[in-house]
Parts: C-alpha cells; sequence; structure tokens
C-alpha cells in the first residue's frame, strides 16, 4: 500500500463510494454501519493529519481546508444523527441521502480540485511522511460517529 497521503485519500474516496453506490441501489440500512466507520476514519486522519501540515506547507490553501473543516462538521453531525437513529426511523433514508451528497460533493471537490493543487506544490516526500503519519493516525482513529463539539478549535482564533 502506498504512503502517499493523496493517493490514501483517493483510496478512501473509492471505499466511501462504493458504499454509497451501494446503499443508492439497494436502500440496504445494513450498508450504513461500514459506511459511517470508514466515513469516521476518513475525517478523522485527514482533519488530524492531512489538512494541518498541508495548511502549513502550501498556506494559500487555508480558504480550501477552513471550507472542508466546515464540511467534515456538518457530516459530522449528520452521522452522529444517522448513527443514533433506528432504521426504521422516518427520516433513516432522508438523512442517509443528505450525508452522502454532501459527503460526494466534498469528494469531488478534493479530488477534481484540491489533491491537484496540493501534488503540484508538496514534494513526494512530504506527501509520503503524511501518508505514514495518517496510517497512524487511522489506527487510532475513532471507528463510529461522534456528536462534534459546537465550537470548532479555529472559531476562538482572532483575525
Amino acid at each position: 500500500m502506498s504512503t502517499d497521503a493523496i493517493v490514501m485519500l483517493r483510496e478512501g474516496h473509492k471505499e466511501i463510494r462504493r458504499l454509497i453506490h451501494s446503499y443508492r441501489a439497494e436502500r440496504d440500512a445494513g450498508v450504513i454501519e461500514p459506511f459511517l466507520r470508514a466515513l469516521t476514519v476518513y475525517t478523522y486522519i485527514e482533519r488530524e493529519g492531512m489538512y494541518p501540515r498541508v495548511g502549513i506547507l502550501v498556506p494559500e490553501t487555508e480558504a480550501d481546508i477552513l471550507g472542508f473543516a466546515e464540511e467534515h462538521h456538518i457530516a459530522d453531525v449528520l452521522a452522529a444523527e444517522l448513527y443514533d437513529m433506528r432504521p426504521d426511523a422516518v427520516a433513516f433514508d432522508a438523512k442517509a441521502r443528505l450525508l452522502m451528497d454532501i459527503v460526494e460533493r466534498h469528494m469531488d471537490a478534493e479530488d477534481h480540485r484540491w489533491f491537484p493543487r496540493v501534488r503540484a506544490a508538496v514534494g513526494r516526500k512530504e506527501l509520503q511522511e503524511i501518508g505514514a503519519w495518517m496510517m497512524t493516525l487511522a489506527e487510532r482513529a475513532p471507528q463510529h460517529p461522534r456528536r462534534p463539539s459546537s465550537r470548532m478549535a479555529w472559531d476562538t482564533v482572532a483575525a
């Protein structure tokens, strides 16, 4: 397995997209648990590994990173709510589809806009170091969604 951070994240995208497609095709609530687990690990390693390091190496991507972090926050809220719902709840399917739409939009933005910018600006060695750190993070990542705090760390920083 490659330790290139972008390759790793694209592989995560493939798995998440596979689970989304499976749910949409069959509306099988059994897909939701592995989807939420994959999404939780993915957002954790991205938020704790990729974003902070790229923010330092490529400061001009800060606006993208802040936008992506807000998308993560919204996805975390929906994922935690979905995790706590019974599959026969009235809003279960609607919440699952909305979360999946948000996640797909996020992945598309990364795949088509952000990853190419990062790859052009960050060297191979650095991407491998970030990927190695992300692998370590994945081992200790939460396995199910948790309700995020209402304030993000950067909300407390004065402009």
